[in-house]
């Protein structure tokens, strides 16, 4: 009998191995919670990311945004939203895969079990074994059967949880993913919108226009460094001229530009105005009969076209941009006071853009205390 023994070794151990195999039990995948509200910010930081390129000195400055601080609460809340989405889509992309790989698993169990149910029964069939090593086949055949059925149960319900995760997949990355991340966009557009017209506290400037001067300063630095002009120096002209870009309830948006556009009256000869002609084709100030001043440095459109610039990088120059338009409102100045070093280049300079000595006075006033005053430090 030692051969008949050794063959029924041979036979069983696999079916134990088989029968000992352990197939986890499945993951439930739960959506990542999002969580509504939140506190709204009162010294933010996502300047930089929400306006690229903003001057470093400006990155955390303290913002007074009022009523359009829920911008930007409402942008964290969607950003938020859509990457507990992606996380969750990751998550069922990641289950289908473990689906599958416990599924083969299973399979390759039914395999076995049916080939040494197979092999059992065809040794069941030769006579001369003997009555107990017949019965060692039986329980081995019932062991393979009982694997296979374990198997085909767990198989089953691995593919009903399959069609959850296909369908919930489907959900996720088809319909509620792209459409959180399209509100997202809407939403970074006007809070990006909200934090550009955020007043930097203790200047009240714009963030946006004053890193537009900023950026007129650091050019014409290079451009002109003799001439030495300085953010606030802008800044008192900017603040006379458009109230920084928001005369008349203009906003700016992220770009620089001012919506509506500020335009000025017609230089139409009428008491106390300038006659000047149409000499834009009525292209920046709407109208083709006499020109106005326009944007948020006020430029004459023939003026314009002497020093318009690129304030922005984005190729266009518009002095209906606040970065346009302060880079350009330098330019002018350093060209008419070649350097502004004191109160009375300044004051020269000043003259140049308005012919009015209480007019260079104002300004010179404003400039120096926004000097005095300074960029306020970021927010600890």
């Amino acid at each position: 009998m030692a051969v008949p023994v050794l063959v029924l070794l041979l036979l069983l151990l696999p079916l134990l191995l088989l029968a000992l195999a352990v197939v986890p039990a499945a993951a439930q995948v739960v959506p990542t919670p999002v969580v509504p509200g939140g506190t709204p910010p009162t010294a933010p930081a996502e300047g930089a990311g929400l306006l690229p390129g903003l001057d470093a000195r400006l990155v955390g400055v303290p913002l007074e945004y009022g009523q359009s601080s829920g911008d930007v609460q409402a942008l964290k809340d969607a950003e938020a939203h859509v990457a507990a989405l992606t996380q969750e889509r990751d998550s069922l992309r990641a289950r289908q895969v473990d689906l599958d790989a416990r599924t083969a698993v299973l399979d390759e169990i039914q395999r076995q079990a049916l080939l040494q149910t197979e092999d059992a029964m065809d040794l069941q069939r030769v006579n001369h074994l003997g009555e107990g090593f017949a019965a060692a086949l039986r329980e081995a055949i019932l062991r393979a059967q009982i694997a296979r059925r374990r198997a085909s149960a767990e198989t089953a319900r691995l593919a009903l949880e399959r069609v959850g995760v296909d369908e919930r997949l489907a959900q996720v990355e088809f319909l509620e993913l792209p459409a959180a991340t399209k509100d997202a966009e809407a939403l970074r557009t006007l809070a990006s919108s909200s934090v550009a017209g955020g007043a930097v506290a203790g200047l009240g400037i714009p963030l946006a226009t004053l890193d537009a001067y900023l950026c007129a300063e650091a050019g014409l630095a290079l451009e002109r460094p003799q001439c030495g002009i300085q953010w606030w120096m802008l800044a008192g002209i900017g603040r006379v001229e458009s109230n920084h870009g928001r005369y008349g309830g203009a906003q700016l948006i992220a770009n620089g530009d001012t919506a509506p556009r500020i335009v000025g009256i017609a230089l139409d000869g009428a008491p106390g105005v300038a006659a000047i002609a149409d000499s834009d084709a009525g292209i920046w100030d709407g109208d083709v009969t006499w020109d106005r001043a326009v944007g948020p440095m006020q430029f004459i459109p023939s003026t314009w076209r002497r020093y318009q610039v690129y304030g922005n990088g984005d190729g266009t120059s518009n002095p209906n941009n606040v970065y346009d338009a302060a880079y350009g409102a330098g330019r002018y100045l350093c060209n008419a006071a070649g350097q502004m070093g004191d109160d009375a280049s300044l004051t020269h300079a000043y003259l140049s853009y308005n012919h009015s000595d209480a007019y260079a006075a104002h300004v010179l006033n404003l400039a120096r205390t926004y000097q005095n005053v300074g960029i306020p430090k970021a927010a600890a």
